[in-house]
């Protein structure tokens, strides 16, 4: 072995070495906490100040808007064209279905954006959220063909 390789050799070793003791005298070091450990109430409101929006972050794990908005239900639509332009019968909160135009205010912070032959699409603070029809099921006597 020549001159070189044993010195690189020896200052790795060195460099092993003290690489190894150091985090021996990490972890045996005794440390205090420099802030005493306190007792936090199950009643106090500083963590949960204000609800937080997570539709951005179910997004990012794949989250999409669902066929149900939740708490509207779609009932029926008459829709102009292609426009997104008419009328939806919807239901809020199981409460009787209401007409409601593309472009009015279904509730605080939830806006009818359009209306589609089988489907609506709302605004939820921003957010647009598809709600379809639902399927009729076909009259007794009639199989669907395929």
């Amino acid at each position: 072995m020549n001159r070189s390789a044993r010195l690189a050799t020896f200052v790795l070793v060195l460099a092993l070495a003290a690489s190894i003791t150091g985090w021996i005298l990490e972890f045996s070091a005794r440390r205090s906490p420099t802030e005493p450990v306190r007792a936090i109430s199950t009643g106090n409101p500083a963590a949960r100040t204000q609800a937080a929006d997570i539709a951005p972050i179910a997004g990012l794990f794949g989250a999409r808007a669902g066929d149900e908005a939740g708490d509207i239900r779609l009932v029926g639509v008459i829709a102009q064209g292609k426009s997104g332009q008419g009328i939806a019968l919807l239901s809020v909160d199981s409460k009787p279905a209401v007409a409601l135009r593309a472009g009015e205010d279904i509730g605080p912070g939830i806006t009818l954006a359009e209306v589609r032959a089988d489907r609506v699409v709302v605004n939820r603070s921003g957010v647009p959220q598809e709600i379809r029809l639902p399927g009729k099921p076909a009259p007794e006597g009639i199989t669907r063909v395929q």
